[in-house]
């Protein structure tokens, strides 16, 4: 049990480095435009971020999932 424990905090970690490196290299959506409903391409394609930021949801999500999976396991 607690080498599955030592399993998933290795995941989460190394998640949340790559959840925050690819925040990181996404290009900002450009204008002011934009914050305030300048854009109707809401669903565009977005080419190479668009594929950065379907796997930045991807890895949003399994973050969440862990975080709440820690709470199955007690030292």
């Amino acid at each position: 049990m607690e080498f599955l424990q030592n399993v998933l905090i290795f995941f989460y970690i190394a998640i949340a480095g790559l959840l925050v490196y690819l925040v990181l290299s996404q290009e900002p959506r450009q204008g002011a435009g934009d914050m305030f409903g300048g854009s109707t391409d809401l669903f565009s394609t977005r080419g190479v971020t668009g594929g950065l930021y379907r796997i930045t949801v991807v890895l949003g999500v399994l973050f969440v999932a862990l975080a709440f999976s820690f709470r199955f396991f007690t030292r």
